[in-house]
């Protein structure tokens, strides 16, 4: 072989070592897209403070104000949302137990929650009511989320960083983070390309009422506290529609804490540490007349009323946990019998969140031609992340919708349905059991347990009263979808102090 040709031979030999050792030099400095989305969110970080900051806040205390929209809550079946007035909302998390309280500036807790002992609220200074186990596992969900110690635990080792996008919001060019958070959930988090502070959270969760949800929380107004440079304003969207906005006047963090308020009062103390372990929902069935059944829980009501071939059950409502301990119930008073309706009262989704589970089993639900469409988009929601029966039985939806008044009656007993709207919705349902004098209603008139002083009778309080009286009834027993069992009485004596 020529001397030239080995050259040529061993320059091309160099070249080819020198290509791949610029290749591996560029694979090693180039950043994967994990890195990328963690360089991120460490600049909103430090944006926000810095890490170490962040994780040095033990405790926070916001006041301002909150408005909340109650969604599928409207007075009328057509309004997307109740829109409730702005109010005062102070609250102190706790991060190290965790806990939290919500106060009024006055003086007096509204609500306590502590991850280890329980907790409770007071629903308008007339009785205080236990927290269960799955209502802290929605606190302990919040307070995981809360933005002062979001970046903590995003950046931290039980979270996992998958990538990073570009966006734009509301003008503004965005950095978004996709990270699989210390819940599991996929979180897109988008970071302001200019500030670099957390502009907005998006994720999809399972929900035991509206399958999978898609969330929002949308930051602004960032001001500093001390070091650390933390959001004003805070906007929850549900859906794609404002459930909450939250502005803040003031913020502190590591304050010192006046450990009585956080106190769990003597007089509910043993229910609250009982209720903390317990996620089953707990009825109670109290038999008011042969074959009609009272089914009480700590929140939302249920009756049932047994034919002479089927079973009729009145309302629905909270979720597919409740409903399946209804049926439980209904197998333990009454047996077998197939439960040919589910009456629903009106279209709010606290009333019908259970009703996917009977309609999963055939049943046909009676509801007012108003709520129709709220129960077909109810019906109609995706649940893939956590199927219900519903979702699994491929069932095609019974609805009987009425706009009047219907009777069930099979010879041995008969059972009214009439429709009477109130201020508080326009598709509410009466169900009347006239041998019993029995008279069921939601959101009319309610007595919660252990309530004391002279029982509230709103408006819809009075459209009860006229409705009854107006159709010559005879009620002894008022049956209600919020608290305790009431006598007439009670009522009667409610609109006279009201007057």
């Amino acid at each position: 072989m020529r001397v030239s040709d080995l050259k040529q031979e061993y320059g091309l030999f160099v070249l080819a070592i020198s290509l791949m050792t610029l290749l591996q030099l560029g694979c090693a400095t180039q950043q994967t897209p994990a890195r990328q989305g963690r360089e991120t969110l460490e600049e909103a970080a430090q944006a926000m403070g810095g890490l170490e900051a962040l994780s040095a806040i033990e405790n926070i205390t916001r006041q301002g104000t909150v408005q909340t929209s109650s969604l599928r809550h409207g007075r009328l079946s057509t309004e997307s949302a109740w829109v409730q007035p702005v109010r005062p909302f102070n609250q102190t998390i706790d991060f190290t137990v965790p806990r939290e309280l919500t106060f009024r500036i006055s003086g007096g807790v509204v609500s306590m929650a502590d991850g280890v002992k329980g907790g409770y609220r007071d629903i308008a200074g007339r009785t205080l009511t236990s927290l269960d186990a799955n209502q802290l596992g929605e606190y302990r969900t919040h307070w995981n989320r809360d933005i002062a110690r979001f970046l903590v635990h995003a950046l931290g080792e039980e979270s996992g960083i998958e990538g990073v996008s570009k966006s734009v919001l509301e003008g503004q060019p965005q950095q978004v983070v996709q990270v699989r958070y210390i819940d599991g959930i996929l979180y897109r988090v988008y970071v302001q390309d200019s500030s670099h502070l957390i502009s907005k959270l998006e994720f999809t969760e399972a929900h035991p009422r509206y399958g999978d949800l898609d969330r929002e929380r949308i930051f602004s107004d960032y001001q500093e506290v001390g070091n650390l440079k933390l959001p004003f304003s805070v906007v929850y969207k549900d859906m794609g529609e404002v459930a909450q906005v939250r502005e803040w006047s003031e913020i502190s963090v590591n304050d010192e804490l006046q450990e009585y308020l956080f106190e769990i009062p003597e007089a509910i103390r043993e229910s609250v540490h009982s209720l903390a372990q317990i996620e089953a929902i707990q009825m109670t069935p109290t038999e008011l007349a042969p074959g009609v059944y009272f089914g009480e829980t700590k929140g939302m009501n249920s009756m049932w009323v047994e034919f002479e071939d089927f079973v009729v059950v009145v309302e629905g409502p909270n979720n597919e946990k409740q409903s399946l301990e209804t049926l439980r119930q209904i197998r333990e008073t009454i047996g077998e019998k197939p439960i040919r309706y589910l009456v629903t009262t009106h279209h709010h989704e606290d009333h019908n969140g259970g009703i996917r589970t009977y309609a999963a089993q055939g049943t046909t639900i009676i509801t007012h031609l108003k709520s129709e469409p709220a129960i077909r988009e109810h019906l109609a929601y995706p649940f893939t992340l956590e199927p219900d029966r519903f979702a699994q039985s491929r069932q095609e939806p019974q609805i009987e919708s009425i706009t009047d008044r219907k009777t069930i009656s099979d010879g041995t007993r008969n059972l009214e349905v009439v429709h009477v709207p109130t201020a508080h919705a326009d598709s509410n349902l009466l169900i009347y059991l006239p041998r019993e004098r029995v008279v069921f209603e939601s959101d009319m008139f309610t007595i919660l347990r252990g309530e004391t002083g002279t029982p509230m009778a709103p408006a819809p309080a009075k459209a009860l009263y006229d409705a009854v009286t107006q159709a010559g009834w005879k009620v002894n027993q008022i049956v209600p979808g919020h608290g305790r069992l009431l006598q007439w009485s009670e009522l009667v004596a409610g609109l006279e102090a009201s007057e």
